[in-house]
């Protein structure tokens, strides 16, 4: 058996050639999910030139096809002969149907969509914009102050108990819960989305912990500091690197997502596949200690566990955050600059999951996310950090593809 492979612009056609038995089925599927890893949606299996297909094969074929299908990409098979037509049929394949999922008026959508390659937005990335439907805005909600904690533990005064509907995200510094006093011993950070809540306990848990809202229930979490945000979402950003450039840096990301919502403050949502993550997170809760927090060396290392190059290669992360230029009033407080950026303010948490291929047409979160917690690990929970220090400092996080979420926040409270 011989497979020629040629990929272009996230599309790869596979040139068979012999028996498709049982063994090479395997190196088939194998050839399949490294080109998944490489951010291939679209597959054509050109079977010209094979001879014979095992029941094993057809199964194989049926499968990719099934999880293409949720990624929202296709399969289709050309040249196929039609006694090896009636395998795969009877393998579950289902000819003639759109793998991908898209009627023609989401097509027409795409193909009104436009690449945005500004040179001041778009160094190393290339951004397919796409409006959401409807285009909403952000309210957002402040919870604690991070200035606070570094003079006095949290106290249950100084923490919210927010609920976090499916139309809402936060990020922060929390623990899954509905009491300050079930929470206040680990406290760590804590990522929501789409009614999904993860966090990295800090009372000495080895695993990161997550609570999905199921059956109309709404999960909720104590915030010692952080925000909160409810409503829709303005623009929906497809991303790839450029030609020459391996990754696309979290703040041009953060920038293209501010000018997209159209305003001078913007929440984002990111689900990307990893070229490393800048992160740290506590070691110790707020709430737990009669000594106030610390960030300055040495007590840094007794409250933080940071590490001093990119971290999470080659993995899929769902980010949360806000953007800002020039920020003002209560927001700021939460707000640090991002890396090699001119008055642009961010803050962004990560909940990390092991690689899970992401869909690169027609995507809806709430899809996206059933995807990740049913079929990837959850790893960590990372607050995602600027190191300016240049060639001593940490290079900031970086994304090789996914999709983004970006709307304009319309009130602070």
């Amino acid at each position: 058996m011989k497979i020629d492979v040629a990929c272009e612009h996230g599309s790869a056609r596979l040139v068979l050639e012999g028996r498709l038995d049982r063994e090479w089925a395997e190196h088939l599927s194998y050839t399949i999910e490294n080109l998944l890893h490489a951010g291939v949606r679209s597959v054509v299996l050109d079977f010209s030139g094979v001879s014979y297909v095992s029941s094993a094969a057809a199964g194989v074929l049926t499968r990719w096809q099934r999880e293409l299908a949720l990624l929202r990409g296709s399969v289709q098979v050309t040249s196929l002969a039609p006694a090896m037509g009636q395998a795969l049929v009877a393998a579950g394949w289902e000819p003639g149907t759109d793998s991908g999922g898209t009627g023609g008026a989401r097509a027409r959508e795409l193909r009104q969509s436009t690449w945005q390659a500004a040179a001041d937005m778009a160094a190393f990335g290339q951004y397919e914009l796409s409006p959401c439907t409807p285009a909403g805005t952000l309210t957002c909600q402040l919870h604690g102050n991070p200035d606070q904690l570094t003079q006095a533990p949290a106290g249950p005064g100084d923490c919210s108990v927010v609920a976090l509907p499916p139309d809402s995200f936060a990020l922060g510094i929390g623990a899954i819960g509905d009491r300050y006093e079930e929470c206040r011993e680990r406290m760590g950070e804590l990522v929501a989305v789409g009614g999904c809540v993860t966090y990295f306990p800090t009372d000495g848990a080895r695993k990161a912990d997550y609570l999905l809202g199921a059956g109309g229930s709404v999960p909720n979490a104590v915030i010692a500091s952080g925000l909160s945000c409810v409503g829709g979402f303005k623009k929906l950003i497809r991303f790839s690197p450029q030609p020459e450039a391996e990754a696309v840096p979290l703040s041009e990301l953060a920038a293209t997502g501010l000018r997209s919502a159209g305003g001078g403050l913007a929440g984002m949502v990111i689900a990307g596949e990893t070229a490393g993550l800048a992160g740290a997170k506590l070691r110790r809760s707020p709430g737990s200690d009669a000594a106030p927090m610390r960030f300055e060396a040495p007590a840094l290392r007794e409250w933080m566990s940071f590490a001093h190059q990119r971290t999470y290669p080659k993995a899929t992360t769902l980010i949360v955050g806000v953007v800002a230029r020039e920020p003002e009033g209560p927001i700021a407080a939460q707000l640090r600059p991002l890396e090699e950026t001119d008055g642009l303010f961010g803050h962004f948490h990560a909940a990390v999951f092991s690689y899970y291929p992401l869909p690169q047409r027609t995507v809806e979160l709430g899809v996206l996310l059933e995807g990740l917690f049913a079929h990837a690990e959850l790893l960590d929970v990372l607050h995602l950090v600027s190191d300016n220090r240049g060639a001593a400092g940490v290079a900031e996080s970086a994304l090789v593809r996914g999709v983004a979420w970006a709307g304009p926040i319309t009130q602070v409270g």
